[in-house]
């Protein structure tokens, strides 16, 4: 008995020596930080927008801090895997999630999410902002969002338009679309941008929301027709190219991309993060790059990233709610 005791007795003695250092070691991570590599934790395939921002954020990010920054691609349940892999590392600043704005809206659209997005993950920095861009079949006979419109209602539940998936940005950009327009336009849900703008370009739908950097090559091909940008102003890709808000007051259909880090991460990391990345931001070369993609740069603070994240819930959520859109 007097054994179990003393044995009990040293592994307490351990366990608070242990907890006693910890504020010292986390104080000494803190002021080196970075000292080792830093990973990005992907949600989506290699070759994807998501993918090209966070390698191109990671080459840059690598200049500023001197440390290598390695980009992982874990794929699947609609980027929830990842997600839950970052919200339950160490929170230490070197597992980062790169993720999209549809990160706001699965919790409204999913039964089970593996992680809470508000509770299990810190804001680091808004990246950069994609325009969707509304792309008809060249053979449909709409040249501007009115006359796409009045063809709708004149035919409604026989059109038909491609999403990247049930619940995705596009989705439900489509469906408020529908809802402000009182059109009936059926939806098909395709895995990805590329399906979806190839059976655009054949008449297997007749439209498709979808970034501009998706879109471009083939409205420069004449493959697809665009009607109206999806940003509240017209993009630099496409100046020519209305915005759908100039018909639809208020009508927005902007993908976003962000950094998180796991809940727990001491303010000056994400503090220092913040800040190598909004100068890593700043890089000609790195605006370029985005820019090239439809990207606009954004940056800020943690909490603009946080009062995106409000700002999409409360949009989305209401045409979640009232147009029953559940996730499988």
């Amino acid at each position: 008995m007097k054994n179990f005791i003393r044995y009990q007795l040293k592994n307490l003695v351990v366990a608070l020596f242990a907890i006693s250092s910890w504020p010292i070691v986390s104080a000494q991570t803190q002021v080196n930080y970075p000292d080792r590599p830093i990973k990005f934790i992907v949600p989506y395939a290699a070759g994807g927008g998501t993918d090209s921002f966070a390698r191109f954020s990671a080459l840059e990010l690598s200049r500023q801090i001197g440390q290598p920054v390695i980009v992982d691609n874990v794929v699947g349940a609609a980027g929830m895997v990842a997600g839950s892999m970052v919200a339950k590392a160490a929170p230490d600043g070197y597992t980062i999630l790169v993720d999209q704005a549809s990160i706001a809206t699965n919790p409204l659209l999913y039964d089970k999410v593996p992680f809470d997005l508000k509770k299990d993950l810190e804001p680091v920095m808004l990246g950069v902002a994609l325009d969707n861009i509304l792309v008809v079949n060249p053979g449909l006979p709409a040249n501007n969002i009115n006359e796409l419109i009045m063809l709708a209602k004149s035919q409604p539940g026989i059109l038909n338009y491609a999403s990247t998936g049930i619940g995705s940005p596009q989705h439900l950009a489509m469906e408020i679309f529908k809802d402000k327009t009182g059109t009936n336009i059926v939806h098909i849900p395709y895995k990805g941008g590329s399906p979806g703008i190839v059976a655009t370009s054949s008449n297997e739908v007749q439209m498709f929301l979808i970034s501009v950097s998706t879109a471009l090559p083939f409205i420069k091909s004449g493959k697809v027709r665009a009607l109206g940008n999806g940003g509240l102003k017209r993009s630099p890709l496409l100046p020519e190219v209305p915005a759908i808000a100039e018909t639809l007051p208020g009508f927005q259909s902007t993908n976003w991309l962000a950094f998180f880090a796991p809940a727990g991460t001491p303010k000056p990391i994400i503090q220092k993060l913040n800040n190598a990345l909004q100068k890593a931001f700043t890089s000609p070369t790195l605006i370029e790059q985005f820019k090239q993609q439809g990207m606009i740069v954004l940056g800020g603070p943690p909490s603009e990233l946080t009062n995106t994240i409000n700002r999409d819930t409360a949009y989305f959520g209401k045409i979640i709610k009232s147009a029953g859109i559940k996730a499988d």
